[in-house]
């Protein structure tokens, strides 16, 4: 069969936003979401969505592919979210839009390509796209561990350690650069964050993770101790039954007290109450002391998720 590869278009968003749910169940998606990152282009990046087209103009795939520009550093280009609709699984149709993918992103600079497969438990397709990223040259490059939590099994809420305070975000609308100090402090020592990747600036980080309408900022906190910001625990939500952790870090100088741990049981105790069923997250499998963190919160593992790489050329 015969497919057109073109740019995501608004219409098309009702269309391929079920389909998306479909292949990648463990995440938060959502229309507006959808359609909100293609009115608001990622600062210093170049988001490009990508759609399969059949002759009689039905979507077969999709694929969205983000070529970033660090200040400083050679551009580099992530292929994600790649979905084949199950009836074309197997007849190259994910090689076709890897292939635009990397094309988009080499044409606009890309000096090295990233890509992402996850087990079939949570990405349909899963062993296919990971011997596909390998047959287009990639090599592996890290794992996550893709978590999933029923929250009516939370155990109880625990003890609130000596001296902290939970602060949701929406305390901070009007000064969030307090958050932004600790996301950005937080997020250097992070396992398995991209390299070569400066943080972002104030500015974009307001206009991007901060105004975006997946982020919740009753359900996301700030764990202060003996009054001094000591760390985040950041969540996106559909606004209804589901929500993901998107980052939780706690500064150097107050590890080790269990605020962290806290934070989360509460997040997750809050969340509940207001109706939530479900949570995920996802940790580098080298970040033993979050895994632990969230085995002790009830999180199960539902599969994991691998990194690949290769450079231009």
């Amino acid at each position: 069969m015969t497919f057109e590869i073109r740019p995501l278009e608004t219409a098309d968003v009702p269309t391929v936003l079920p389909f998306l749910r479909a292949h990648h169940p463990y995440r938060v998606l959502t229309g507006e979401a959808v359609r909100w990152r293609m009115e608001h282009p990622t600062p210093h990046a170049t988001d490009v969505p990508l759609v399969a087209v059949d002759a009689d103009g039905r979507i077969g795939g999709f694929v969205r592919s983000l070529l970033t520009r660090p200040r400083g550093r050679d551009p580099h280009g992530l292929t994600f979210l790649t979905t084949v609709a199950e009836h074309h699984r197997g007849g190259g149709l994910a090689s076709l839009l890897l292939t635009a993918s990397e094309k988009a992103l080499v044409e606009r600079g890309a000096r090295t390509l990233r890509t992402e497969a996850a087990d079939e438990a949570v990405q349909a397709g899963g062993p296919a796209l990971r011997e596909l990223a390998l047959a287009h040259g990639y090599e592996a490059e890290d794992t996550h561990h893709i978590l999933g939590l029923d929250l009516s099994l939370l155990p109880p809420a625990p003890e609130p350690p000596a001296g902290v305070e939970l602060r949701p975000f929406s305390d901070y609308a009007d000064d969030p650069g307090t958050v932004y100090e600790l996301d950005r402090s937080a997020s250097a020592d992070e396992p398995g964050a991209a390299p070569g990747v400066g943080f972002m600036s104030l500015k974009d980080w307001i206009a991007g993770p901060w105004k975006h309408p997946l982020s919740d900022p009753d359900l996301s906190l700030v764990f202060l101790h003996e009054g001094t910001p000591a760390g985040i625990t950041c969540y996106a939500s559909d606004g209804r039954t589901r929500m993901e952790s998107s980052m939780t870090g706690t500064l150097r100088e107050f590890r080790g007290r269990g605020l962290a741990g806290y934070a989360k049981h509460t997040a997750l105790l809050r969340a509940r109450e207001r109706g939530f069923t479900h949570a995920t997250t996802g940790n580098h499998e080298n970040n033993a002391p979050m895994l632990a963190i969230n085995t002790r919160l009830g999180y199960s593992l539902l599969g994991r998720e691998t990194g690949y790489v290769k450079p231009v050329g």
